[in-house]
C-alpha cells in the first residue's frame, strides 16, 4: 500500500489518555490510513519521527479568532503551536448574525479589530462561513453563534427583555446558524450585550441549538463573589433546555481565589444527576484590556469620545466609583482588581503619551502624582485618549493548577490566532496564550513542574475537546481518522511568549515570539509545520457541524 505521507518511529500518544507506544503512521489524503509498520519505500513523503511524541492535533475550545482568522490566513501564532482547530464566536461574541440598523453596534462591542477591518461583507451566519472559508486557513475553525450577536441584531441597544416577536426572531437566527454548521450558542454574561439577557430568554435560545444537537458554552454571570450562583445558572440552563453545558475559562478570579474545589463540586454534582456539564481553562494569570475595559458595562456601548468626557467629569467617576464596588451588574474578572483597591495589581504596559509610566502600577502612579488611585486610574484613560492598556494580574496560579489536573477540565487558550507581522501588530496586542499556550502547558506543567502526565495533557488537548464539541472524526489518532497531527520534541519545547510573575517591566520577552519544540504540525493530511518552519500550505476547513 501506498502512502502520501509516512511518520516513521515515533511514540505515538493517541489522544485518549493512554501510554505512548512505538509505531509509524502512514497517511493518505486527508486521513490516517495505517498504524503499525509503514515501510519507508510506500511513502511519498517521510516525516522522521524518531525520539518525537506524536499525537492528534490540538483542538482550542475557546478562542476569539472570528475576525484574525480573515487577518491572518495562515494561523502562524496557533498552527505553530501544534493546534489544528479553533473553536470561534465564545463569550457570546460572534461576528455573525449581523442586521441592519445594528451592524456599527455590534462591531463596536469588537473594538478596535473590527475598526479595522472595514465593513463586514456578511449578514447571516451562514455568509460569514462562506466568507471565512474562502482564501484558506492555516487550520480548521469551527464557529460557535454568540447570544450577544443575536441580541443586537433584533433589539440593538435595548437593555429590556425581548418581546414575543423579538424572541421568536432572535430563537429564528439561532436557527439559521445551526443549520449552517454552527456547532452552538455562547454568552458572556458579563459582557455587553449578552449580560443583559435574562436565564429564559437563554434558555429558549438554547432549545434551539439543543435541538440540533449543538453545546451552550457561557462565559458565566459572575467569575468572583458570584462565582457559585453563576455556574447554577449555567447548569440550570442546560437542565432546562436539554443542551449540553461548557463552562469556559471556569477559574475563580480575584475577590474568589481558593474556591476551585466549591466551583468543581458544582460542576461534579450536575453531572452525577446525569446532566452534561464541563470546563475548560488557561494558564495565564494576566490579562491586558485598556483602561476602560475594566468599567461598568453600559460604557462600553458609548463612542470613545462620549465616554472620555464621561469619565471626566468627577460626578459621573464617582458614581461609577460606586457602581463598580457594589458589583450589582458583574463585570468581567480583571475588574475585581477595581472593586477590592487591588491597583498594586495593575500594571502600565502601553501608554504613547506618557512612556516614563509604563511599567509602573496605577498604586505607584497614584502615589507620585499624590492622587487617589480611582481619580488616577481615570486620569490616566483621559489623558491617554483610551489608548492605556494595562496588565491586570487577576488570577491565582494555585487555582490554576487544581482546575488543570481535574478529570472534567479540558485545556483552551481563550486567545486569537495572530502573527508576527502584518496588521495589528504595531504595537501588538498582549496575548501570550495566542503564542504559547500549548507548549507553555506542556513545558511547565508536564516536563518542569510536572502535575499531570503527557498523555494526559494531550487528552485534555485533543479527543475530549473534540468529543465536546461534536468532531468526532478528530482528536484521536485511528486509522479512518482525519490527519490533524501535532508533533512535540519533549526536551526542547518552550513557550517564547509567556512571562511569570513579577515582572521587572511588562516589555520583558515580549510575547509575541513563536514557540520551539515543535517541529511537524500536519493539517487535514498536509505538512504545515516542517522542521519547525511553517510551510504555505493552507489546508484548514471551516467545519460544520453534522446536523447542518
Amino acid at each position: 500500500m501506498k502512502f502520501d505521507i509516512g511518520i516513521l518511529g515515533g511514540y505515538i500518544i493517541d489522544g485518549a489518555g493512554n501510554p505512548w507506544y512505538k509505531a509509524d503512521i502512514g497517511v493518505s489524503g486527508k486521513r490516517i490510513v495505517k498504524i503499525g509498520r509503514v515501510e519507508k519505500k510506500d511513502c511519498e513523503r517521510v516525516v522522521g519521527a524518531k525520539g518525537l511524541f506524536v499525537c492528534p492535533g490540538f483542538i482550542d475550545i475557546h478562542t476569539h479568532s472570528d475576525l484574525t482568522a480573515l487577518v491572518f490566513r495562515g494561523c502562524d501564532s496557533t498552527l505553530r503551536q501544534g493546534v489544528t482547530t479553533h473553536l470561534i464566536g465564545n463569550c457570546g461574541i460572534s461576528v455573525a448574525p449581523l442586521k441592519e440598523p445594528n451592524v456599527e453596534l455590534m462591531m463596536r462591542y469588537w473594538g478596535e479589530w473590527a475598526g479595522k477591518m472595514g465593513v463586514p461583507k456578511w449578514r447571516t451566519f451562514g455568509q460569514y462561513l462562506r466568507v471565512l472559508g474562502k482564501g484558506g486557513l492555516g487550520h480548521n475553525m469551527a464557529a460557535l453563534v454568540g447570544h450577544g450577536a443575536v441580541r443586537t441584531a433584533i433589539m440593538g441597544p435595548d437593555r429590556g427583555d425581548p418581546s414575543p416577536v423579538q424572541l421568536r426572531q432572535m430563537r429564528a437566527l439561532v436557527d439559521e446558524a445551526m443549520s449552517s454548521g454552527g456547532f452552538g450558542m455562547s454568552t458572556g454574561l458579563v459582557y455587553p450585550p449578552s449580560c443583559f439577557g435574562k436565564t429564559d430568554e437563554i434558555v429558549e435560545l438554547c432549545k434551539v441549538v439543543a435541538r440540533y444537537g449543538g453545546m451552550y458554552t457561557s462565559h458565566i454571570r459572575g467569575e468572583r463573589e458570584t462565582i457559585a450562583e453563576a455556574i447554577k445558572e449555567a447548569i440550570l440552563i442546560g437542565e432546562r433546555s436539554g443542551v449540553r453545558v461548557q463552562i469556559s475559562h471556569n477559574c475563580p478570579k480575584y475577590g474568589a481565589w481558593g474556591r476551585t474545589k466549591e466551583t468543581l463540586g458544582l460542576v461534579e454534582e450536575a453531572r452525577k444527576r446525569g446532566l452534561e456539564v464541563t470546563i475548560d481553562n488557561d494558564m495565564h494569570t494576566d490579562l491586558a484590556p485598556r483602561l476602560s475595559g475594566a468599567l461598568p458595562q453600559y460604557l462600553h456601548e458609548m463612542t470613545k469620545e462620549d465616554l472620555l468626557a464621561h469619565a471626566a467629569d468627577p460626578k459621573n467617576r464617582q458614581r461609577i466609583r460606586k457602581e463598580i464596588i457594589e458589583d450589582k451588574l458583574p463585570a468581567f474578572g480583571p475588574s475585581g482588581l477595581l472593586k477590592h483597591g487591588a491597583f498594586d495589581r495593575i500594571f502600565l504596559m502601553h501608554c504613547p503619551g506618557h512612556k516614563k509610566l509604563e511599567g509602573k502600577t496605577i498604586a505607584q502612579v497614584a502615589e507620585m502624582r499624590g492622587k487617589d488611585p480611582f481619580d488616577t486610574y481615570f486620569d490616566i484613560m483621559v489623558e491617554e485618549d483610551d489608548e492605556t492598556i494595562a496588565i491586570f494580574d487577576y488570577i491565582s496560579e494555585d487555582d490554576i493548577k487544581a482546575l488543570m489536573v481535574h478529570p472534567l477540565m479540558m485545556i483552551s487558550s481563550d486567545g486569537a490566532t495572530w502573527s508576527v507581522k502584518g496588521p495589528m501588530t504595531d504595537p501588538p496586542p498582549y496575548m501570550p496564550c495566542a503564542f504559547g499556550e500549548y507548549p507553555g502547558i506542556i513545558e511547565r506543567y508536564v516536563r518542569d513542574e510536572p502535575i499531570m502526565t503527557l498523555q494526559e495533557a494531550v487528552r485534555k488537548m485533543t479527543s475530549f475537546p473534540a468529543q465536546t464539541i461534536g468532531l468526532f472524526d478528530r482528536g484521536l489518532l485511528r486509522p479512518g481518522m482525519m490527519a490533524d497531527i501535532t508533533m512535540i520534541d519533549l526536551p526542547k519545547v518552550k513557550d517564547r511568549a509567556t512571562n511569570r510573575w513579577p515582572h521587572k517591566h511588562p516589555y520583558e520577552n515580549w510575547p509575541h515570539q513563536y514557540p520551539e519544540g515543535i517541529p511537524y504540525v500536519i493539517v487535514n493530511g498536509q505538512v504545515s509545520v516542517d522542521k519547525g518552519r511553517q510551510t504555505k500550505a493552507l489546508a484548514g476547513e471551516v467545519l460544520r457541524h453534522r446536523s447542518a
